[in-house]
């Protein structure tokens, strides 16, 4: 482009700029067109894109990545330092910092070493060595057909216990840490940190309190060598399901009518709780709670409906009450009430509509 001479951008690359905004840096777009960085920010905020953040590093921040490089995925670690992915995989590049990444190719060299390592040493240990996250060995290892892994002794982030597991980070962060689990805080900045564990003491924790969760969610051989108490936990959890069966403690009969009285409905109380909806349902009924309200039957409204069920209709009576036809009907068959048909012309005697 000739000095002074305004860029003119085609429809494709103003397309690629809005798509790509927030995603790719303006540094690499004016690479990519051969203009300046300004005409790039020019274009974006002509389409309402809000102007780029001062991407500057500091040194802690340079610290932190080259600390969680071996231990995290890149996309992780953007989030926890609140940088784009690419940012991150920029500096790390300018750094000489190789990243755990899911889709690079694997080298003969790094194969080699896999083979070698397999069985002998933690996949975290492995994964941090070539560079691949822990997703991407263990499916090398599976098309090489290595066989199962070994204890993995590494840390694991709350994040990868929620899709170990498939328990919600509420249960793991409130209800498991009262039972005991270590989990550990980083703190990067005053405003910014994460939680972490080490697997042995998370397998200690899954061992002793093994109604807390249900195996048949773990992946076969995800800590290695699976002992005869995991063993046994996946034949009866094949039977019988923990999350189901396992009784509602004080805490979380009140964390879960709380819930329910803050608006919650039944499917976003089981995910909060880590329950199915029916025990949600039945445990909120047994505690005297409908599905909307929290209301019990007051003298007058039992009166009322006693005076009213053969007279009048459920739904007519539940208009009367501000409740559900549905909950008036279940209501009078509890009481052993029931309704008796009567001819339209004992009704025009009796004036009923």
């Amino acid at each position: 482009m000739s000095r002074g001479k305004k860029f003119e951008f085609s429809q494709e690359q103003i397309d690629y700029i809005i798509n790509n905004w927030g995603k790719e840096s303006a540094y690499s777009m004016k690479n990519k067109f051969g203009c300046s960085w300004y005409a790039i920010c020019n274009v974006a905020k002509q389409h309402g894109l809000s102007m780029p953040e001062s991407d500057k590093w500091t040194k802690q921040q340079v610290d932190e990545l080259v600390k969680m490089s071996d231990k995290m995925h890149y996309e992780k670690i953007a989030q926890i330092l609140g940088k784009t992915n690419n940012a991150v995989y920029l500096k790390a590049k300018r750094l000489n910092i190789t990243l755990i990444q899911d889709r690079r190719e694997w080298t003969e060299e790094e194969i080699i070493f896999l083979k070698e390592k397999w069985g002998n040493n933690s996949i975290n240990f492995i994964a941090k060595k070539v560079k691949h996250s822990v997703n991407a060995v263990k499916i090398k290892a599976y098309r090489l057909g290595l066989g199962p892994a070994v204890l993995n002794t590494d840390l694991l982030l709350v994040s990868d216990i929620v899709e170990m597991l498939g328990v919600s980070r509420d249960r793991i962060c409130t209800t498991w840490c009262n039972l005991g689990l270590k989990l550990k805080r980083h703190k990067i900045s005053d405003k910014k940190s994460y939680y972490y564990i080490k697997e042995k003491d998370l397998i200690e924790f899954l061992k002793a309190n093994q109604n807390q969760w249900d195996s048949r969610n773990l992946e076969l051989y995800t800590f290695g060598y699976e002992e005869e108490w995991l063993v046994e936990k996946r034949k009866k959890d094949r039977k019988t399901n923990p999350l189901w069966y396992r009784r509602w403690t004080i805490k979380e009969k009140n964390h879960a009518m709380e819930l329910l009285k803050s608006g919650k409905n039944y499917d976003e109380i089981a995910a909060r709780t880590n329950r199915t909806v029916q025990a949600v349902s039945y445990m909120l009924r047994s505690e005297g709670y409908s599905y909307r309200l929290n209301r019990y039957w007051k003298g007058q409204e039992l009166k009322f409906l006693k005076d009213n069920f053969e007279i009048m209709k459920y739904s007519d009576i539940a208009d009367s009450l501000g409740r559900t036809t549905k909950a008036v009907s279940a209501k009078a068959e509890e009481m052993g009430y029931q309704k008796r048909y009567i001819s339209n012309q004992t009704r025009k005697k009796r004036g009923i509509k």
